[in-house]
């Protein structure tokens, strides 16, 4: 297990909405990087393709972080996309909370939708009523949960919160949330020999 930095609290996660898919939007890892590091933000390092940010923020707070990615991104790769930002303690408790679990679950089906904003949680409980068949639907404080065993493709739930919450929202599957929280602890033993 790696080992927690007392600069774990500074470390924060960054997540790009719907880039990188298809053709457009394209946002390359290493210009995002570059951009971090511009921005002040230190050891920053990315995972997959698919718009995932790990950096230590130097008492930036999240919702500024947002702005300047998201104002970054748009003046240097001429893409438009929304960032989603939080901390490490955010992201311990979003996998703390998650209560879809069991030998049937496949992670790669498990999906994790982190809305920017407290208040968008409330205009997700209506869905909490609705019977999605095989699929099934948690809401944490940060985040819903959504078991789709057929893939996101093929998921009138994900769609669903899609369709509430709008760019205000963006998903990773269980796989990508477990590898982001093991980059957390990378970043901050990195931070701490940079110290």
């Amino acid at each position: 297990m790696a080992r927690i930095s007392r600069d774990r609290d500074d470390v924060h996660i960054a997540l790009l909405r719907g880039v990188n898919v298809g053709r457009t939007k394209k946002v390359p890892m290493l210009a995002l990087r570059d951009l971090a590091r511009s921005l002040g933000f230190g050891t920053p390092r990315t995972l997959l393709n698919s718009g995932n940010l790990v950096y230590a923020a130097h008492g930036t707070p999240t919702d500024e972080a947002a702005i300047a990615l998201e104002q970054g991104i748009l003046q240097h790769m001429k893409v438009s996309t929304r960032v989603v930002v939080v901390t490490a303690a955010e992201l311990d408790l979003i996998i703390e909370e998650n209560a879809i679990d069991g030998d049937d679950v496949d992670p790669s089906c498990l999906f994790v939708s982190i809305w920017r904003d407290a208040f968008d949680r409330h205009a997700l409980l209506p869905l909490l009523e609705q019977d999605w068949g095989h699929e099934q639907l948690h809401l944490g404080a940060r985040a819903a949960y959504q078991h789709a065993p057929e893939g996101a493709a093929e998921s009138a739930l994900v769609d669903a919160i899609a369709e509430v919450l709008g760019d205000r929202v963006t998903a990773r599957n269980w796989n990508t949330i477990g590898k982001l929280q093991a980059l957390v602890d990378d970043v901050a033993a990195a931070a701490n020999d940079d110290a």
